[in-house]
């Protein structure tokens, strides 16, 4: 019966990591981000010009690639924006959890190395579940740093010279980013293997023209994918006007131990020789840690999956040499690990997985806000990007614009600054009177704001229409009809 045991252990393996996300989806979670605004897109069937109050030289969607396919899948199946951020959710999550298992010889280490930065990477369990295209790249910059590590510092494989390219401009097509994938590169060329760098740099170059060249705009969505990085962090001067993905990382002290501990128990290892660390993947964990003191994403896209594979390849290297594949050993324990890295990702810890089942969406099916969501052709002014997230998500098809959607790089200068003086005063309300001033009878003012009292901002009229959440209009008559300012 041992010759069934490696079977046995990918059956439990592939299970596991097919079940977690089918068991997040089972709470009703939803990611109350960009999931929502790539589904909603879909359905409303317009662009985002004729979505959001924004400046002129952003014509291309910043992600063609991941709307075109959800695209396919709404044609496929014709359901709502939920079913499209429920694929989204279950299809990305499933990629990035089974992209590394064909390198592996035992399957159980992948899940392992999964565990451990469930346990002590835990900001990776919600990452992977957001339904956003940057995972297809985390899957991509996985499959490019097995390919690269295996090759040596002098002979890239042809293996590795034929898929980077594709992988490279499957990611420029998908999510936009093109440009980050020269990180690797870099963990290549710091490793010396300058060889090997020099090629992937070759690969890189081709790979992000051949994905720009997809969108059917190569020249323009190259410029504008880099016009659109710099406008992530256009006119800011203190971190809490930034997401806050864009924040600094708190030095993923957790992670650091587990690293060391590794070490520690390699270096007991017979043989071996602390200059095996020079290798790409090692030397992506770190540089993906350091480059995360200035921002955290670097840490939690690429040192991260860096971390999961560096520790699923140590931890191969002791299973291969303690523990034969085929023993009854090797099968409880992969069934000891599964239950862990399943427990690890889907138990709802602090309320990861459910707390969006209380979320009240401002709808226009909803008879209470009759007169109070905008009239057709109005502006939403909007101080936060979860106000667009969860309206357009509820309303996808509805006729009025954003002043504020998925990106505060592209509002107009004017409007950016409204909101940047928002921000740096701590969400007083005055700091909005500039919106205000330019309403017109049809537009709403929609801000979160906490406490009995609307904002203070006695021009408009206030309802108080979802939990700390308040929908400012011009005042009206006793019959409904707009009073002059």
């Amino acid at each position: 019966m041992n010759r069934y045991i490696p079977l046995l252990i990918w059956i439990i393996v592939v299970s596991v990591v097919i079940l977690i996300p089918l068991k997040i989806i089972g709470y009703g979670f939803l990611p109350m981000d960009d999931a929502l605004r790539h589904a909603a897109k879909t359905v409303s069937g317009r662009s985002w010009q004729q979505i959001l109050v924004m400046r002129n030289d952003f014509p291309i969607d910043p992600s063609p690639g991941w709307q075109k396919i959800l695209e396919w899948v709404h044609d496929l199946n014709g359901g709502g924006d939920e079913s499209l951020v429920m694929f989204s959710v279950a299809a990305l999550m499933l990629l990035v959890m089974l992209c590394g298992l064909p390198w592996f010889r035992r399957p159980e280490a992948w899940l392992a190395a999964l565990l451990l930065a469930a346990v002590f990477i835990p900001a990776c369990t919600t990452r992977f579940a957001r339904g956003r295209p940057y995972l297809l790249t985390d899957a991509v910059v996985i499959t490019i740093l097995f390919l690269w590590a295996r090759c040596g510092k002098d002979k890239p494989k042809t293996a590795a010279i034929i898929f980077t390219p594709l992988l490279v401009a499957a990611s420029a097509w998908t999510h936009g980013s093109w440009y980050m994938l020269v990180l690797p590169g870099a963990a290549i060329l710091l490793a010396g293997w300058w060889r090997a760098a020099i090629v992937y740099g070759v690969c890189w170059i081709a790979g992000s023209i051949l994905g720009c060249a997809f969108t059917g705009h190569p020249f323009g969505f190259l410029v504008q994918s880099v016009r659109h990085m710099f406008g992530v962090f256009g006119d800011f001067v203190v971190n809490r006007q930034l997401e806050p993905e864009l924040h600094p990382s708190d030095g993923a002290t957790p992670a650091v131990l587990a690293v060391a501990a590794l070490l520690l128990w390699r270096s007991n290892s017979t043989g071996w020789n602390g200059r095996a660390l020079l290798n790409p993947v090692f030397i992506m964990m770190a540089l993906g840690w350091l480059l995360g003191l200035k921002m955290q994403r670097f840490w939690w896209d690429y040192g991260t999956p860096a971390f999961i594979i560096w520790a699923a390849m140590e931890l191969e290297h002791h299973l291969e040499n303690h523990l034969a594949f085929d023993s009854t050993g090797s099968l409880f324990l992969a069934a000891a690990i599964a239950a862990g890295a399943y427990l690890g990702f889907t138990s709802d810890r602090e309320g990861r997985w459910t707390q969006n089942l209380t979320t009240q969406f401002l709808s226009a099916k909803d008879t209470r806000l009759a007169g109070w969501l905008p009239e057709p052709g109005g502006i939403i002014y909007n101080s936060d990007m979860d106000v667009f997230f969860e309206t357009f998500y509820a309303n996808p098809t509805a006729d009025w614009k954003y002043i504020l959607g998925f990106e505060s790089g592209w509002m107009r200068p004017e409007d950016l600054k409204v909101l940047r003086d928002y921000q740096w005063n701590f969400g007083a309300a005055g700091a909005l009177q500039p919106w205000v001033d330019k309403m017109r009878p049809q537009d709403r003012m929609i801000i979160h704001a906490p406490g009995s009292s609307p904002p203070n901002l006695p021009e408009l009229q206030w309802n108080y229409a979802a939990t700390e959440m308040w929908i400012g209009r011009l005042p009206r008559s006793p019959n409904g009809t707009a009073l002059p300012k």
